[in-house]
């Protein structure tokens, strides 16, 4: 039952983007927008994970390449790029539907004494993922 729910919520809400965006081309470029400045994030996410040490062994990469991502992706998210200025109006009304949606499920989850979880694989019972 809860998948269902699930689907039909996300299917409503895809539609209502449509719709507030209109045109199909903006959404695509909005879209692509946003995941530039998502792998902006990432790649400097890298860049900061690196320097903390850990007790195992854990994935690697030559520093110069999320530097070259950061880079490469900030530099494509400009408006130097020729791209549509209402797509940054649409990403920032999205974002802000986000963290407006993010704010209420906080609210909802402290009204029901839902409490986040800090939970590892060991608490979990799993032995995690096997390569």
């Amino acid at each position: 039952m809860f998948g269902a729910v699930f689907v039909f919520r996300t299917t409503l809400l895809a539609f209502a983007v449509i719709l507030f965006v209109g045109k199909v081309p903006a959404l695509g470029g909005t879209t692509a927008l946003l995941l530039l400045f998502v792998f902006t994030i990432v790649n400097i996410a890298v860049l900061i994970l690196r320097r903390e040490s850990v007790d195992r062994e854990h994935f690697r990469t030559p520093t110069f390449l999320p530097v070259l991502g950061t880079i490469s992706c900030a530099f494509f998210a400009g408006p130097w790029t020729g791209r549509d200025p209402v797509q940054y109006r649409i990403a920032g009304i999205l974002i802000g539907i986000g963290i407006v949606l993010w704010g209420i499920t906080v609210l909802v989850n402290r009204a029901t004494g839902v409490k986040p979880t800090d939970a590892d694989m060991e608490a979990l019972g799993g032995d995690g993922p096997v390569s």
